[in-house]
Formats: C-alpha cells, sequence, structure tokens
C-alpha cells in the first residue's frame, strides 16, 4: 500500500491535514499561519521539484554576480541546415545576377525590385544559421525579477521583466506552427500588463518545463 503523499503549506511549512484540502474548489488552509491558497499551486509546485532536480540539455546553469545564469543554444545540426540552405540560395542568386548584369534589361527599375525579396531571404536564412551556431538565449534571474538575453556575442536584445510572488507562469500554444505542430511559449504574468512571452525557440518540451519551473521558484 503507498504511503499518503504529504502535504505542506508553501508558506510556514506546516503539514496540511486533509480536511483542509478541497480538490474539487481548488483551495487549501493552513490552520497553523491562517493562509489560504490554491491546491493547483501546490500540486505544481511539488512538480516543479522533480523537474529541476534534472538539467535537459543543451540547458547550462550558473551563478554570477548579475544572478542565476540560464542559458539554452540551439541544435548545431540546424544551424548547419541553415548555413548550407543559405550557401546554395546565396551562390545560385549570385551566379544568376551575375549572368543577367550583361543583359540589356538588366539595369530595370522593375527587375531591381523584383530580385529584392529573393535577396532579403537569402540575408534571412543567413542570419538564422549564425544565431542557430553561435547564438544563445540566455536568463539571468534574481527574486522577483529577470532579464531576457537573445543574440550573438554581446550583440542582441535584452528585455526585463517582472516575477511577481502570485504571478501565474505557464506554458502554452503560440501561434507559430513548425512542420505542422504547434509551438509553445513561456507566459510569465505582470502586474497589471501585459503578460511577458518567450519561449517559441525552445525545441525540447522538457527544456521549456523546466525554465518555466525555474521561474516560478525565482517569484518573489
Amino acid at each position: 500500500m503507498t504511503a499518503p503523499v504529504e502535504l505542506r503549506c508553501p508558506q510556514c511549512g506546516a503539514p496540511l491535514a486533509m480536511e483542509d484540502v478541497n480538490v474539487a474548489a481548488d483551495v487549501i488552509l493552513c490552520r497553523s499561519c491562517n493562509c489560504t491558497g490554491k491546491f493547483s499551486d501546490l500540486v505544481r509546485e511539488k512538480n516543479d521539484e522533480e523537474i529541476l532536480e534534472t538539467l535537459p540539455c543543451r540547458m547550462k546553469v550558473m551563478k554570477t554576480p548579475r544572478g542565476l545564469e540560464v542559458t539554452y543554444r540551439k541544435s548545431k545540426a540546424i544551424g548547419f541546415f541553415f548555413l548550407f540552405f543559405a550557401l546554395f540560395w546565396n551562390g545560385f542568386l549570385c551566379v544568376f545576377l551575375f549572368s543577367s548584369s550583361g543583359k540589356e534589361r538588366a539595369g530595370s527599375l522593375i527587375e531591381q525590385l523584383f530580385f529584392i525579396p529573393f535577396i532579403l531571404v537569402g540575408i534571412g536564412v543567413l542570419a538564422g544559421a549564425v544565431y542557430a551556431l553561435f547564438g544563445r538565449m540566455t536568463l539571468t534571474l534574481n527574486p522577483g525579477r529577470g532579464e531576457l538575453f537573445r543574440g550573438v556575442g554581446d550583440m542582441g536584445r535584452r528585455q526585463k521583466f517582472l516575477l511577481a510572488k502570485d504571478a501565474r507562469i505557464t506554458i502554452e500554444d503560440s501561434s507559430m506552427r513548425q512542420n505542422d505542430r504547434v509551438l509553445h511559449k513561456i507566459v510569465v504574468e505582470q502586474p497589471g500588463g501585459k503578460p511577458f512571452q518567450f519561449g517559441t525557440g525552445i525545441a525540447e518540451d522538457e527544456a521549456q518545463q523546466y525554465v518555466a519551473a525555474l521561474l516560478r521558484q525565482m517569484r518573489d
């Protein structure tokens, strides 16, 4: 016979009596500190402890003077695929443009405008290859706040967000798709404002769950 799971108050750590846990109403009551909370949040916190025991692949966690840094890097295989495609696309485009340069109509404005989308695609794919090979996503976390960096080296975009004590941090479906698969995002509720959303570039579900669990641990 399996022993019942002991539930403890998230505020004071005192054991919770089963009669003070209402699963249907999603409410818990701690008679030691007289506080109430959600049963679903308590269960999620216990699951978070199990998730944080194993560090997912392509992730690194380290303590720095700026805070706890969590770094995620994409698979190199994806980067090499984009690089090969970029070289093929841009090489073919260069040959085509060079072969057309001697034609009488090559200098027309219409033809120049026609090639702009193809050139932009080549630049975009090459940039994606560089990011996949050398880029990183780094979260710098401190109690109650965080900063997200996405870029290569020190060049990139930084976004700050809050980790309020009661903020909901969930993994939800995004509007983006990849190979007929809906990409998920991490949603961090912000006090009185638009939720902070990121994480569609994290390919592995376990890595997203790890980041979300760590964010919930850093709420203050």
